[in-house]
């Protein structure tokens, strides 16, 4: 991961703060304890200021009522919803996808792989969700975040709710120092919440997430519903048009 030095310091002092603030430890509380909410602020902040990056996600998830293969994919991301994507791993090796906002009459440019056609498709359609519990909006760190902070936040403005924060203290995500906070959450009681229970590490280093999961309770069991890690973040990748055009010479469509 690639940071510029006049963000080090603070990013590096912050993450020192936090790594005092966030030993391992529990509270009941209808919002977070001081220390985990620090640590919220921090993201939600970060995440804020995010313009462009790229990474590596891996993604697993529970849908309809059976767990989905583990997908790798590398990740080009542009404000407002530029996307370009790569499939790595061993499920759907070779897919690419571009998203423009705007461009394509608004449908997603995939090429399933080699020897099939490009296809145009429905961001919301069958096709297009078969494989994801979410549309494509939420390759977008800072959906992900808002996602997440928004939980806390109806949490903290309505005192007849209380969850469990758990401080899981410090621990090596992908080789990235992070520290991880565990959020059992009231969904019994508020059904508008995402999940029985989120577990997410945040990086020392700049805020953000390394990696988040979700528990929740589907056909009468609780089943890890999303598994999601960030690898290999770089802030300043200087994306350009070509990045998301589909007649990219390194592009495959």
């Amino acid at each position: 991961m690639r940071l510029r030095s006049s963000l080090l310091v603070p990013h590096l002092l912050a993450g020192t703060l936090l790594a005092g603030a966030l030993c391992p430890g529990t509270a009941r509380a209808a919002a977070p304890p001081p220390e985990i909410q620090q640590a919220l602020e921090r993201m939600r902040s970060a995440s804020a200021a995010l313009t462009q990056y790229t990474y590596e996600f891996r993604r697993e998830e529970w849908k309809d009522g059976k767990q989905l293969p583990p997908q790798l994919m590398q990740v080009k991301f542009r404000k407002p919803l530029d996307v370009y994507l790569q499939w790595t791993g061993d499920a759907y090796k070779g897919r690419e996808l571009i998203y423009r906002q705007g461009w394509n009459d608004n449908e997603l440019h995939v090429k399933p792989g080699p020897l099939i056609p490009v296809l145009n498709l429905d961001p919301a359609g069958r096709l297009a969700m078969r494989g994801s519990r979410h549309g494509i909006d939420m390759i977008d760190m800072s959906k992900v975040t808002d996602l997440i902070l928004r939980q806390t936040d109806r949490l903290a403005a309505n005192p007849d709710l209380s969850a469990t924060f758990t401080a899981q203290g410090a621990q090596l995500i992908n080789g990235e120092p992070s520290h991880c906070v565990e959020i059992d959450l009231p969904k019994e009681r508020d059904p508008a919440l995402y999940a029985t229970r989120v577990d997410m590490c945040s990086s020392d280093a700049t805020g953000l997430l390394t990696r988040l999961r979700a528990w929740d309770q589907e056909e009468g069991a609780l089943h890890k519903v999303e598994d999601y890690e960030f690898r290999r973040l770089d802030l300043h990748p200087g994306l350009v048009d070509a990045d998301f055009d589909p007649d990219n010479p390194a592009y495959n469509f």
